[in-house]
């Protein structure tokens, strides 16, 4: 947490006081003045990893912006292709490999500590079930009121679809995080809000508006129609859950078991899976999902 509040003190030092990042100040200070949530999250009190988590989406959505003008201005001449040195030239917002390995791990961060810890129990793959780093990170990040929670999660997921409009973008963050993605806003559009007083669920979304429940889920289908239909299948499914699980074992063995989908889940992802299904190729597509995770293709 020590190296959260330093890196982003850092972050701040360095722009403030060095001159070569006079271009980069303005554009951050615009692209805060753009999106609403910047503010209120800069006002204190606020935990170090949702400090250090909105300063990193602030720079991936400049990163975006960067690129996008970037593509605009290019005007590539004309090569002789008869030559070696003719190939045509790369637009100058292609991202080299080192690049590309940078903005992976700002997007492993931001979806670690800003989607998976606001997930509901049985919404997604735990993180704390997916590598010791993870469950490192879920005891970092601090237990907020649910609708604050619910308030990160919003920022975070639309955030990230808004870097992901540009392609190379979209591309480092879908290969690596869709599954969470979609599980944020599947929770986000469609989990109840009005349930039993004694469901965990109670409460979550007070403090999103039916209009922001309804980007949620066309931003929902959208990213499904986008992104490859057998890898759509196969989150789907992960989404979904399978079977009722068996009653669970107690002891050390009941932490390492996943919770169950809720219902509300299963039956959007099955509904989801369904209307796929019926689409042209659907049976391949769906075939395809599940023998690509099993290593068959």
């Amino acid at each position: 947490m020590n190296t959260l509040q330093c890196n982003v003190s850092t972050l701040a030092e360095e722009l403030k006081n060095g001159l070569k990042w006079g271009s980069l100040v303005t554009l951050l200070e615009r692209v805060s003045k753009e999106v609403s949530w910047f503010n209120e999250s800069s006002q204190p009190p606020t935990d170090p990893s949702w400090k250090f988590t909105s300063e990193a989406l602030l720079l991936l959505l400049c990163l975006k912006e960067c690129m996008i003008e970037l593509a605009k201005s290019f005007q590539p001449t004309k090569s002789n292709l008869r030559t070696p040195e003719g190939a045509p030239p790369l637009s100058p917002d292609v991202l080299s490999i080192a690049q590309q390995k940078t903005v992976q791990s700002a997007f492993q961060f931001v979806v670690s500590m800003g989607i998976c810890p606001y997930l509901l129990p049985g919404i997604g793959l735990p993180l704390q079930h997916r590598s010791e780093f993870g469950a490192l990170v879920c005891s970092m990040v601090s237990c907020d009121l649910p609708q604050v929670c619910t308030r990160k999660l919003y920022i975070t997921c639309m955030s990230l679809l808004e870097v992901s409009r540009h392609p190379s973008l979209g591309s480092l963050l879908f290969t690596q995080h869709l599954g969470d993605l979609m599980a944020g806003l599947c929770q986000l559009g469609y989990c109840p809000t009005k349930v039993k007083a004694d469901q965990s669920t109670e409460g979550s979304l007070k403090t999103l508006i039916e209009s922001e429940r309804g980007k949620c889920k066309e931003a929902l289908r959208e990213l499904l129609d986008q992104i490859y239909p057998p890898l759509v299948i196969r989150e789907l499914l992960i989404l979904q859950g399978g079977p009722k699980q068996a009653p669970r074992p107690s002891g050390a063995a009941a932490s390492l078991q996943r919770s169950p989908a809720p219902a509300w889940l299963r039956h959007l992802s099955g509904q989801l899976l369904s209307e796929r299904l019926m689409r042209p190729n659907g049976v391949q597509a769906v075939a395809r999902g599940i023998l690509e995770d099993a290593g068959v293709f």
